[in-house]
């Protein structure tokens, strides 16, 4: 049996309502917008937005677990000795796919959404040390919680200052930045 497609009407609705939802984000906290102002913005009724939100943090979770998804694809399509042997593909497409969710982003950072860097850190961390460092034989495993610490700090320090700076290095110059400093260090 084919997949059965999404109806176009829903997802044009929720496209209307993720809209108007990321426009009122630019000029107020995430706490303080109502389901009222979405559905004023987006020209639907309470009911409309209710048959596809709890409510507005439900809406902004599914915005955070949709670009969480995402990144989690990317950081999966490569295999751990892929990653070891050349980082810079995945560290790529993953500033990649920020990059082009760039109207999203900002929003997510100026609100203080503590729970997509959490998520972000937790997909990163849970690699690292069940992926990535295992296969590093020169390190001892008790060290692996410092090494991760390292790697997940460092990969959201320069995610935030990236962001913070309004993006303005492409995905490429920061790919190679980081696939740098990985393998290298600062020499």
């Amino acid at each position: 049996m084919p997949d059965k497609k999404p109806d176009l009407r829903v997802q044009k609705t929720q496209e209307s309502i993720r809209r108007a939802y990321l426009e009122l984000l630019r000029t107020h906290p995430a706490k303080e917008i109502t389901v009222t102002q979405i559905c004023r913005l987006a020209r639907i009724n309470r009911g409309t937005f209710y048959l596809h939100y709890q409510d507005t943090q439900d809406l902004l979770d599914c915005l955070v677990n949709d670009l969480m998804k995402e990144l989690s694809e990317i950081l999966h399509k490569y295999s751990p000795r892929q990653l070891n042997e050349n980082p810079f593909p995945i560290i790529y497409e993953a500033f990649s796919h920020f990059a082009q969710h760039a109207d999203i982003l900002p929003l997510l950072q100026k609100n203080g959404n503590a729970e997509f860097m959490d998520k972000m850190k937790s997909m990163i961390s849970e690699m690292a040390l069940t992926e990535w460092l295992p296969l590093h034989g020169d390190q001892k495993p008790e060290d692996y919680p410092y090494i991760n610490a390292f790697i997940v700090s460092g990969t959201i320090e320069v995610f935030q200052v990236w962001l913070e700076s309004g993006m303005k290095k492409s995905a490429d110059e920061l790919a190679a930045l980081i696939e740098r400093l990985a393998l290298q260090g600062i020499r």
